[in-house]
């Protein structure tokens, strides 16, 4: 899930969850488990990873998957991953 993402892009799209406002999907117990095994992987000087931390990045990963630039219409996750300054307001 997360293996085609780097350090960086995890890191930028872990800021853009405490943006998000109204209800949340929080996703099961089991996929934040595996997910932090998979972020711990990932940063490897980091030291450990919380499940809160793992918790917040799929929420905020699935967010970024699901809303889309107004006037581009590319994800937010791709232009994260392209580089593109993210202004959180104009996904929609």
């Amino acid at each position: 899930m997360l293996k085609d993402l780097s350090e960086k892009h995890l890191r930028k799209i872990h800021l853009q969850e405490k943006k998000i406002g109204g209800i949340k999907n929080v996703p099961h117990y089991s996929l934040i488990a595996s997910t932090k095994k998979e972020l711990e992987a990932i940063f490897l000087g980091s030291g450990r990873i919380n499940p809160k931390y793992a918790k917040e990045t799929l929420i905020a990963l699935d967010y970024a998957k699901n809303h889309y630039h107004y006037i581009t219409g590319f994800s937010m996750l791709n232009d994260i991953v392209t580089h593109q300054k993210i202004v959180f307001n104009n996904y929609r």
